[in-house]
C-alpha cells in the first residue's frame, strides 16, 4: 500500500515546468516504492496526472539505463537541482 498523495508546493511545480518548456536537464533525488533514494541527472518531459496524483516523466542518461523513461511521483521527489 502506497502513502496518500500530498500536493507540492505551487512554485515547485513552476519549477518543473520550466525545465521541461526549456528541455532542461536537472538533478533530483527520489524515493521508490521500496523507501530506497536514487540520485540521478535527468532530462525532464512532462507532467502527468493520473488517479490525482502528479508526475515527472523525465529520460534517464546513465550508461547502464540509456533513455529510460520514469514516472516519478512528484511527492516522492525530495530534492531537485536545477
Amino acid at each position: 500500500m502506497t502513502n496518500p498523495y500530498k500536493p507540492i508546493a505551487c512554485s515547485l511545480h513552476d519549477e518543473y515546468e520550466i525545465a521541461i518548456m526549456h528541455k532542461k536537464h536537472i538533478s533530483i533525488k527520489w524515493l521508490d516504492d521500496n523507501g530506497e533514494h536514487h540520485t540521478e541527472k535527468v532530462l525532464a518531459k512532462d507532467i502527468l496526472v493520473k488517479n490525482k496524483e502528479e508526475f515527472l516523466v523525465v529520460h534517464t542518461h546513465d550508461s547502464a539505463q540509456d533513455n529510460k523513461v520514469l514516472c516519478l511521483r512528484l511527492d516522492k521527489i525530495t530534492l531537485l537541482e536545477l
